[in-house]
This record gives C-alpha cells, structure tokens and sequence, in this order.
C-alpha cells in the first residue's frame, strides 16, 4: 500500500495566531551583539569570534509573555545565513521524530485507529542492503515502536533509532512534508552511519498487537533527484577515502542539509505550536507534546526505557549548551529542551532553556565547525578543545544575561515542569 503525501495542513493560512513570529532588532538593540562582545574577554571565545573558519552562526530568541501568558518573540542573530551550507548531523532527526509522530496521527484518523506511537512494528527486509527488525531489548516488552524510537532519538541522539523512522516515513514524504510546511532550506536524502545503503529504498513495515496485524505497508521507492540548494558544499584541504587521503575539499553536495532559521522554527513548533502559523506546524495531538518534551528535557540518567550508563552518558552528553564541556552529574534546577548534531567536525544545539525556579525561558541555537586542520573524515576534530566549550559558554552567557533581563509577565513553565516528571 503507498500512501498518498501527508496533506494535514491549511497551507495557505499564513497568518500567526495571536502570537508575533520574532522581530528583529533594533538599530543599537542587540543583546546577542553585547554578549559577544562581552565573551572576548575569553581567550578561546575571541579566537573563535575573529576566525571565519569555524563558519559559526548564532540565533539567540527572548521570549516575553503578555498579560494572557502568550509568548511574544524578539529574535537577534550572529552571522546566520539560511543559504551557507553547515553539515546538520543529527540534527536530522527531529524532523524525523515530528514526522513519524504525525504519521501515526494520520494513519489513526485514517482508518486505523488502534495504530499508535506505542504499538509494536516489524520491518521487512527484500534487498541485501536491507535488514529485519522485530526485536528491541531495551524497549518495553522487547519489541520496537516509534515511541521508543523518539526516547533514544532525543535522550542520547540515537543513529539506528532515527533510520527505523526514515524506514516508516520514506525519502518522498519526508521531503514533501518539509517543504509543504515551509521548511524550505532543509532536504534528508540518506539515513545516518548506513554506508552502502540505497536511500531510495524504504523497507516494508508491519504494525501488530497480540492478535494482528493493525496496519502494513509496502516497499517504497523515490528516485527522485533531490539537490542540495545550499552554498559553500565544497570544505576543507582534504578527506579519507578509507585509508587514502585525497588532496582536495571533501564535497557535501550529497548529504542531508538543515539550516539553522529552519531548525529554530521548527524547535518553536514543538514548544510553541499555537505561536506558529498553522502551515509550518506538525499535526500532533495532544500528549504528542508533553511526551517529547519529556525525552527532549531529561539528562539520561532519567530515561526510562532505555536505561543509560552514566559514565558514558553523563548529563552534558547531549546538552551542548551550559554543560557540553563538564561531565559532573547537575542539579536539573535548569533544564535544556533540544536537539543535538555533532559529525564532520560540526556541532549545531538548538534549544529552549528553562529555569522553573528563577521563571527564566528563553531559545538558542548554534553551529561550529570544529576541524583546525582541513582534512575531512578522519575523526580528528577539535570538539573537546574548541566546539564544547564554545557553546557552553555561549549558553551560559545568554543564561546569566537572561537572569537579570526584566519580565513584566513572569512564565508559566509548569507545564514543561510537569512533562519531565510524566
């Protein structure tokens, strides 16, 4: 059975529900500016600041609410181009997750109503490349689901997890979707650490409870020819070809792309959906939100399923900002809801930060490329020296900005509280 493309959405409803989409600064009104500014004081930071080379671009959103607790949007940016090419690693796999999610809702309203993230699934395999998956120890009951698939994806950036959702959605309803919501400068044309594997190919998946089968769907094929539309795709000196290096940039013009504008409104979909315009949404229900913001916030010593090793997964592992560059075990009084990408040298976060506390909330976002020495593909970055500590101190910096920043309206953040402990 092929699927028609996910048409959810009113797509030509432009208009923002009650809400402002972030303007811009103000001649003389830039905070973010101030704070580079202020950071220049640190060695490492001023380094980075006055060498273009680490290609970094920054988004950094204040959030103030009226007297109705809407969220309004001031939004300042640090050299952001939606058109420069970064290369977004896992950052793929929130679209993937949001995606997957609304699937599920649409397949629910279509004629299968038993179908839900929790419900156990099988893929098939027909070609050499590809692989049967029936079993999951570390998910409830040993079997997989697309619930599970999310928990991994965001508490510990989980590769396998995010190509069982490239499986179930499909290379064309990825991309259509995308760009039907706007999301236009961003494209996933292969799955991640799967080298030798046909893109275009999605496995057949079955879904079923003790009983039966609740829905199946066949083998999907896209040949489309999908370009990237950004620019600078050709980077550094050199690259490995397996043991060989080649002495010329290493060409990106086939992978996944992802620009930062996009991610950070695509974050704001998830944490704000009634601040976005309807079109750029996804189709969730209700408890599709405080379920993500739950494996979005969490360190992970505090999932569930799985269960992680600490001294391998410590609280910074996937928390670039405010604590990407220490190992120690935090408080949790500042929670990080986002999403995380780090290969090819680069490291992007996208985040709402949150402190239930001090009632301070506020939307990051970053990139870095992290690759002193040109050569491409052979592990040799300089996330530990440069990457990590940039954006922890970025994070940081926004953070004790944001502490003494005046709120007319102090935030209710309880629910976003309450989502952790769910």
């Amino acid at each position: 059975m092929k699927l028609a493309p996910l048409h959810f959405l009113l797509l030509a409803t432009c208009c923002w529900l009650a809400c402002s989409p972030g303007r811009k600064a103000r001649s003389g009104d830039d905070p973010l500016a101030r704070l580079l500014a202020g950071l220049r004081a640190d060695s490492l930071v001023t380094s980075i600041l006055h060498d273009p080379g680490y290609e970094i671009q920054i988004i950094y959103t204040q959030i103030n609410r009226d007297a109705s607790g809407r969220p309004h949007f001031s939004t300042f940016r640090h050299q952001v181009d939606s058109t420069r090419y970064f290369y977004p690693a896992s950052m793929v796999k929130l679209p993937l997750a949001l995606l997957a999610l609304e699937k599920i809702n649409y397949l629910q309203h279509s004629g299968y109503p038993r179908l839900t993230r929790e419900t156990s699934y099988r893929l098939d395999s027909l070609r050499p490349f590809q692989h049967t998956y029936a079993t999951e120890q570390t998910a409830p009951g040993g079997r997989p689901s697309i619930a599970h698939d999310i928990r991994q994806i965001f508490t510990v950036s989980d590769n396998a997890a995010a190509n069982h959702l490239f499986e179930f959605l499909g290379l064309e309803a990825i991309n259509e979707s995308l760009q039907e919501k706007g999301y236009t400068r961003t494209g996933m044309v292969h799955r991640l650490s799967a080298p030798g594997r046909d893109n275009r190919y999605a496995s057949p998946i079955a879904f079923y409870n003790q009983s039966s089968t609740i829905f199946k769907e066949g083998e999907r094929f896209d040949d489309h020819p999908y370009s990237n539309p950004q620019t600078g795709l050709q980077k550094g000196r050199a690259y490995y070809s397996g043991d060989s290096l080649v002495q010329k940039p290493f060409d990106f013009s086939e992978k996944n792309w992802f620009a930062l504008s996009d991610m950070e409104r695509m974050l704001r979909a998830v944490i704000f959906p009634e601040a976005m315009p309807v079109a750029s949404r996804f189709r969730l229900r209700d408890d599709d939100y405080p379920f993500l913001w739950h494996y979005m916030g969490i360190f992970p010593r505090e999932c569930d399923y799985p269960r992680y090793d600490t001294a391998t997964y410590y609280d910074g592992y996937a928390k670039f900002f405010l604590f990407g560059d220490r190992q120690n075990r935090q408080d949790g009084a500042v929670r990080v809801f986002n999403k995380i990408g780090e290969a090819y040298g680069t490291l992007t976060d996208v985040a709402y930060i949150a402190d239930f506390e001090q009632k301070v909330e506020f939307i990051l976002a970053a990139t870095i490329l992290c690759n002193a020495d040109g050569v491409f593909n052979d592990d040799q970055y300089d996330y530990e020296a440069i990457g990590l500590p940039f954006l922890a101190k970025l994070g940081r910096a926004v953070y004790q900005y944001e502490l003494k920043r005046e709120r007319k309206v102090q935030p209710d953040l309880s629910k976003f509280r309450a989502a952790l402990s769910q």
